[in-house]
């Protein structure tokens, strides 16, 4: 969204809001002149002033910046996701250690098997 775009929602949402340019550089804490530049374009809109232009005009930034109130999503939020997350990780670090304790005892099972089998081909070879 360009500039103008900005100064144009800035300048519908100050009106419908019935406040002069004057009331607005005078909550801003500035001059007329610099309100005014701000609105026409002369003067860069920066971050703060924006936020402070919202807050006054009850809108937000992004309103006065695409032109319209963005749609929240609904769902769950950044807590709901880590707890999910959460147990979805531990779940997991649980199965690998069982996974783990499976290996290893697996392991010992060969082993012995190893050792076994190497008892009987002794005792196979040294009975002929």
């Amino acid at each position: 969204m360009d500039n103008t775009s900005i100064k144009k929602n800035i300048r519908t949402r100050r009106k419908a809001r019935r406040y002069t340019q004057e009331e607005m550089a005078d909550k801003m804490g500035m001059s007329l002149t610099a309100y005014r530049d701000l609105e026409k374009g002369e003067t860069s809109i920066v971050n703060t002033n924006l936020l402070k232009i919202a807050m006054l005009l009850d809108t937000t930034s992004e309103e006065l910046v695409l032109g319209y109130r963005p749609v929240q999503m609904e769902g769950p939020d950044l807590e709901d996701v880590r707890e999910e997350y959460s147990g979805r990780v531990a779940a997991l670090e649980r199965r690998i250690a069982d996974l783990e304790k499976l290996v290893l005892s697996l392991e010992e099972t060969i082993a012995t098997k190893n050792e076994i089998i190497t008892m009987l081909k002794k005792s196979l070879g040294e009975d002929k």
